[in-house]
C-alpha cells in the first residue's frame, strides 16, 4: 500500500516538475506548434496541387477549343496545334478521326497531363428561329391574344435538311408505339392514317435515339390526356418528323442534355384550320396552300395542344415545335418552353381556352450545335467538346 502511494507521489512530482520547467514547457509548445505547422503545410501543398491541376485542365480546355476551331477552318489540315497559356505553360494538341468516322478525337497535353475530348464537325449552325420563343411565317394569322402576350418575329420557317427522308428511321419501336384505337376514342371520326403514341411501347421514358438524331412518324403522333405528365430523358438532341398530325393532350417534361423537337410535314395531305375542332375538314374551313381538300380525313401538318372534346386543362411542354399547318390550342393555357415555329395559321378551340405562352426557357444552342434534321446555316464549325474522362490521363513513363 505504501509502495503504491509512493509511486503516485513520484508521478505527481514529475508532472509538477514538467510544468515548473520553462525548458520542458517550451519543448512541448514547440512540438505542438510544429505539428500544427506541418499539418497546415501538408494542406497547403494539397491545395496548391489542386489549383495546379485546375489551371492545367483550364489551359487544356482553352487549347482544345482553339485547336478544334482551327481544324474546321482549315478543312482538316491543322491536325497539330500548340498554345502558350502564359508563364511558359505550353499545351500541345492533336486531332485524329475516330473509327466511326463521325467523331474526332482531340488530345491536349500540358505538363505531362493528357486530356481527351470528342467532337463532331458541323456543316453549320442551328437556324435562328430555333433560338427564339415564337416565330411566325410572313403571312401567318393567329389570335390577337397570342400577339399581345408573346414577342414575335416573322420570317420564312426553317427547312428540313436535303435528303432528310432518305434512309428515314421509323419511329415505331424507337420513340413511339402504334395504337389503333386511340383516335377513335378521342375524335368523332377517328383518323385515316396510322396513329402512334410518343413514349409508348419499348421506347418508354428513355427513347432509343439513332445516330442521325432523327426519326420519322409516318402517320399521326399522340400524347394522350391523363393526369400525369409524360417524362422523357434525352442523352442528346432528338427530332421527330411527323408526316401527319400531332395531338398533345398533356404536359411533356424533358430531362437530360438533349432537346426534343417535334416537326410536322404536310406531304401527302392537306393542312386546314379546324375551326370546329372535330378533327376533320368541314366545308367552309380555311385550307392552307391549296384550293381543294384531299388526302386523309384528318388532314396533315396540323398540331393540337389540348385534345378536342376534352376538358381544357393547362399543359406545359418542354419541347420545340415546328408546325407546317395550323396550330390548334384547346388547352386552357399552353406553355411552350422550347422554340415554337408556326408556318400556317393559329386558332383557339372553345371558350376560355386557347391561351399561348412561349417562355423560351428551353432553347437549343445556336452557335455550337445543329439541330438534327434541319438545314444548317452559316459556316462549318466544331460541335461541343465532350471530355472522354473526368480525370486527366498521365502518359506512361518511357522504358529505361
Amino acid at each position: 500500500m505504501n509502495s503504491t502511494r509512493a509511486k503516485a507521489r513520484r508521478a505527481v512530482l514529475s508532472v509538477g516538475w514538467l510544468w515548473a520547467s520553462p525548458l520542458a514547457l517550451g519543448a512541448v509548445a514547440t512540438g505542438g506548434v510544429a505539428a500544427v505547422v506541418l499539418e497546415r503545410a501538408i494542406a497547403a501543398i494539397a491545395e496548391s496541387e489542386d489549383v495546379r491541376s485546375e489551371i492545367h485542365a483550364l489551359a487544356a480546355r482553352l487549347a482544345a477549343e482553339s485547336a478544334a476551331s482551327d481544324y474546321v477552318a482549315t478543312g482538316g489540315a491543322a491536325v497539330a496545334h500548340t498554345l502558350d497559356a502564359g508563364n511558359g505553360l505550353l499545351v500541345q494538341t492533336s486531332i485524329s478521326p475516330m473509327a466511326d468516322g463521325a467523331q474526332l478525337r482531340l488530345s491536349a497535353t500540358v505538363a505531362e497531363q493528357s486530356f481527351q475530348f470528342l467532337f463532331r464537325q458541323l456543316a453549320g449552325g442551328t437556324p435562328v428561329a430555333f433560338g427564339r420563343p415564337l416565330t411566325l411565317g410572313p403571312d401567318t394569322e393567329v389570335p390577337p391574344d397570342w400577339i399581345v402576350g408573346n414577342e414575335i418575329v416573322r420570317e420564312v420557317p426553317p427547312s428540313f435538311a436535303e435528303g432528310a427522308n432518305a434512309g428515314a428511321i421509323d419511329a415505331a419501336g424507337t420513340v413511339a408505339a402504334v395504337d389503333a384505337g386511340l383516335a377513335l376514342l378521342r375524335l368523332p371520326a377517328g383518323t385515316d392514317r396510322a396513329d402512334f403514341v410518343l413514349g409508348g411501347g419499348r421506347a418508354q421514358r428513355t427513347p432509343n435515339i439513332p445516330e442521325c438524331g432523327v426519326v420519322h412518324v409516318f402517320g399521326n403522333l399522340w400524347v394522350d390526356c391523363t393526369g400525369v405528365p409524360l417524362e422523357l430523358s434525352l442523352s442528346r438532341d432528338l427530332t421527330v418528323v411527323v408526316h401527319g398530325n400531332v395531338y398533345l393532350g398533356r404536359s411533356i417534361l424533358v430531362s437530360g442534355p438533349g432537346h426534343l423537337t417535334i416537326a410536322t410535314a404536310a406531304d401527302g395531305g392537306t393542312s386546314f384550320v379546324d375551326k370546329d375542332g372535330n378533327g376533320r375538314w368541314s366545308p367552309g374551313e380555311v385550307l392552307l396552300g391549296t384550293a381543294v381538300f384531299s388526302g386523309p380525313v384528318e388532314g396533315a401538318g396540323n398540331v393540337y395542344l389540348g385534345l378536342p372534346r376534352e376538358p381544357a386543362q393547362p399543359i406545359d411542354l418542354q419541347v420545340g415545335i415546328l408546325v407546317a399547318g395550323a396550330l390548334h390550342i384547346g388547352a386552357e393555357e399552353a406553355r411552350v418552353h422550347g422554340p415554337l415555329v408556326l408556318a400556317g395559321a393559329g386558332v383557339q378551340l372553345g371558350r376560355g381556352a386557347g391561351q399561348l405562352v412561349c417562355t423560351g426557357t428551353r432553347l437549343p444552342s445556336l452557335r455550337r450545335s445543329a439541330l438534327p434534321g434541319f438545314a444548317a446555316i452559316g459556316n462549318p464549325r466544331p460541335g461541343p467538346l465532350l471530355p472522354l474522362h473526368e480525370e486527366p490521363l498521365y502518359p506512361a513513363a518511357p522504358p529505361r
